[in-house]
């Protein structure tokens, strides 16, 4: 990866943003089609899989792309090293490797095994010139050449192999930037100690932990000025987009990205709604309006028409707005609360939905954290067999997350029941709940 390679994907980029939403579908539908020849010529999953449903080589150029069938992440799991179109192995410790430079990300692990996915040198590229072009289209802080290398400080989620710490870590690194981290599993007094007198021109991170900066912002613990705030992983709502931009002024990108593709759309201070990159994805929806992608900038790992578990709202390949792309009005069921809690201190603190959503045990189908109250939750399981073994791996992770926030002195059962509690609007299973909601 070179600077160079970068500013001439900003380029290209850049100039997509200029033309009418007509050309942007036109040349997004002929990229998925040179990604669906791709994936024949270079890979053994998708040819053998296509044919188990009737289509032939020569179908691809002129195949509906709702004639194809779907993949899901337990496709992924299933079948990860016959989709590469490199060569990958596992390592000594089971995981997955590659040795032509390219990086593997995991996704979450709450409803079972983590996935693997793999992106090229070239995709790290294309997302990282996306999020300069994002950051120049519009608003009232523009990012110049006075404000590289980019200083920048990031709340969230911290683990090893996580989409957004591979990002940072991989990108501002390359060009001479700098990422502090703020782990969703420190206290927040640690998180004052880390900032300290750091003045970054960025903020990163789940709006939930940023909401978290926002508090110590409006508490005089911390005093930040950043030119832009980029938040994502969670739905980012309108009265905390509102209170970032206020206490923070700075211009805020609620960036819309997953594993499976680190980037493919964005909302912002200063338009309605969220816009997908129709020139990073091909976007479609089924008839419950569940996000159906397919990654075109990521010919490593072709994902082929991949069905994500997330519910968007107003879906529209010709909005003429402020940009040419697809436009939604928003993404239904992403949302997980954080659980307050007293700590060891007496103090007020938190476990993080990203913190608690990284346990797993061999056995484990899926689970809820329930908060009875301020000094106690409930962790509900469903798991087939091994609950006894389970159990004993779950309390070894529970107790290791409750020492790292100084919350001991918490009470906790672990539980089996028959069914979990769903979200009415969105169908899924939320990751916390809370038994009394005045907590």
């Amino acid at each position: 990866m070179s600077l160079v390679s970068l500013v001439l994907e900003c380029g290209r980029l850049w100039k997509n943003a200029s033309k009418s939403p007509a050309q942007i579908q036109a040349d997004s539908l002929a990229a998925f089609r040179k990604t669906l020849a791709w994936a024949w010529s270079n890979t053994r999953f998708y040819p053998a899989y296509w044919k188990e449903f009737g289509i032939s080589q020569k179908d691809l150029k002129t195949i509906r792309p709702d004639e194809i069938p779907w993949i899901t992440k337990e496709d992924v799991r299933e079948h990860f090293q016959d989709m590469t179109a490199i060569p990958v192995k596992k390592d000594q410790s089971g995981r997955w490797a590659s040795r032509s430079g390219a990086i593997i990300v995991h996704s979450s692990g709450s409803t079972g095994q983590p996935a693997a996915f793999l992106y090229g040198k070239g995709a790290m590229t294309t997302v990282e010139a996306n999020f300069v072009r994002l950051c120049n289209l519009g608003g009232e802080n523009r990012v110049g050449f006075k404000d590289l290398p980019v200083q920048n400080i990031h709340a969230a989620s911290v683990g090893k192999g996580y989409a957004s710490t591979t990002l940072l870590g991989s990108g501002l690194s390359g060009y001479h930037g700098r990422s502090l981290l703020l782990k969703a599993s420190d206290p927040l007094s640690k998180w004052v100690k880390t900032i300290g007198d750091n003045s970054p021109n960025f903020l990163s991170g789940y709006p939930s932990c940023l909401s978290l900066l926002l508090e110590l912002q409006n508490s005089g613990q911390i005093h930040l000025r950043p030119l832009k705030i980029i938040t994502g992983g969670e739905p980012l709502k309108e009265g905390l987009k509102r209170n970032l931009r206020e206490a923070f002024g700075a211009d805020v990108i609620d960036c819309y990205g997953c594993t499976e593709s680190m980037l493919i759309g964005a909302g912002s201070s200063w338009y309605e709604g969220m816009y997908l990159f129709d020139d990073m994805n091909y976007c479609e929806t089924d008839e419950q309006g569940h996000l159906i992608i397919t990654p075109l900038y990521n010919r490593a790992f072709p994902l082929i028409r991949y069905k994500l578990d997330d519910l968007v709202k107003g879906f529209s390949k010709d909005h003429h707005g402020e940009l040419p792309f697809t436009h939604i009005e928003g993404i239904i069921g992403r949302d997980a609360d954080i659980l307050w809690f007293v700590n060891r201190e007496g103090l007020p603190d938190y476990l993080h939905p990203l913190v608690l959503d990284d346990i797993y045990a061999p056995g484990l189908k899926n689970f809820q954290f329930v908060q009875i109250d301020d000094h106690s939750f409930r962790l509900d399981c469903i798991c087939e067999s091994r609950k006894a073994a389970v159990k004993e791996e779950l309390q070894k992770q529970l107790d290791a997350i409750l020492k790292a926030k100084q919350m001991e002195n918490l009470h906790y059962e672990i539980c089996f029941p028959t069914k979990l509690r769903l979200n009415a609007q969105s169908g899924k299973v939320p990751l916390t709940i809370k038994e009394n909601p005045t907590v």
